[in-house]
């Protein structure tokens, strides 16, 4: 299948970034290529990146479009999890390897959506209940939703979902799987749609955002995987390297927040401490006083850009 995807706030990105020739940079969500090939297109012969991504159609094609950036050794790509990105690095490059600048897109790619292998989107009719991002994650959103009980599926939905309905959703979800299997999204999305009373359903919000949100999040363990990630991500900054996460929903953005927020810091201690004990230093300098917001004419072009917030930080 074609890989479809655009990037998603790429000119704010490459405005933080700024690629100079020669420079390093590592793609964490390679996803349809956008920010890599405009990575490469500043770096000159002697600058390189790293792109990474779980899903394979994402490399495949990579493979394809970007192959001469590839036999110029300018770009290497790793089908791998972001959250291993300092093992990743190192087979690569020196592992005294420091980068420019490194990205990370949280988002589904346009591909991933509207394949109907993945059963990522409930707009999809007949879709499969995947959600995998494949990479070597088996969990399936098929298996959770057959095979959890009743309590450790309302856990996920109001966790990863903020969903207030979460516990009747989990009945209704028990009690449809008792008379037959539940393997496609239309059947989630019906039993969804059901368990909510019709007055507190979002006109502008479709009822079954938030679970397919949460599934998706607990199947490939999505918000693990972040804040295992960051930290990594800075460690492998050069000082005045930049980092930039683009996130989707307020799980993600808080977390993504709360590292830089921290990070940013000199002292941790609690108020009451009348001097610092943790002899905590800042690493991080926020260039992102207040989250950015993808333009109307951005939003216009491409709607699935509504939802991105954009931090950016630089290593001290």
């Amino acid at each position: 299948m074609e890989y479809k995807h655009l990037p998603v706030m790429l000119k704010e990105v490459m405005e933080y970034l700024n690629p100079e020739p020669g420079n390093n940079y590592i793609d964490c969500t390679l996803g349809g290529g956008g920010y890599s090939k405009a990575i490469l297109g500043r770096l000159g012969n002697e600058g390189k990146v790293l792109a990474i991504d779980l899903d394979n159609l994402a490399i495949a094609n990579a493979a394809l479009t970007l192959k001469l950036s590839i036999a110029n050794h300018q770009l290497y790509l790793a089908h791998a999890n972001f959250k291993n990105l300092s093992v990743i690095v190192k087979k690569y490059f020196t592992a005294d390897a420091r980068f420019d600048g490194i990205v990370l897109d949280l988002g589904l790619s346009s591909a991933q959506l509207e394949d109907r292998a993945r059963g990522f989107s409930f707009n999809l009719t007949g879709a499969q209940l995947n959600m995998n991002f494949g990479g070597g994650i088996t969990e399936t959103a098929e298996n959770i939703i057959n095979s959890w009980d009743i309590k450790e599926l309302a856990k996920i939905f109001r966790d990863y979902g903020e969903e207030k309905f979460a516990y009747k959703i989990a009945l209704a979800i028990a009690a449809e799987r008792r008379i037959k299997r539940i393997i496609t999204t239309d059947q989630l999305v019906k039993i969804i749609a059901g368990a909510i009373p019709k007055r507190f359903q979002d006109k502008k919000t479709h009822p079954a955002t938030k679970i397919f949100q949460s599934l998706r999040l607990a199947v490939n363990q999505e918000l693990d995987n972040l804040r295992g990630a960051l930290p990594q991500a800075v460690s492998l900054l050069k000082p005045g390297g930049k980092l930039a996460v683009i996130s989707y929903h307020s799980l993600e953005d808080r977390i993504v927040k709360q590292y830089f927020r921290q990070a940013a810091r000199d002292c941790l201690c609690p108020p009451i401490m009348p001097i610092c004990q943790c002899g905590h230093k800042a690493e991080l300098k926020i260039l992102t006083r207040k989250v950015l917001r993808p333009t109307a004419e951005e939003v216009l072009k491409n709607p699935r850009s509504r939802s991105a917030k954009l931090r950016v930080v630089e290593k001290i």
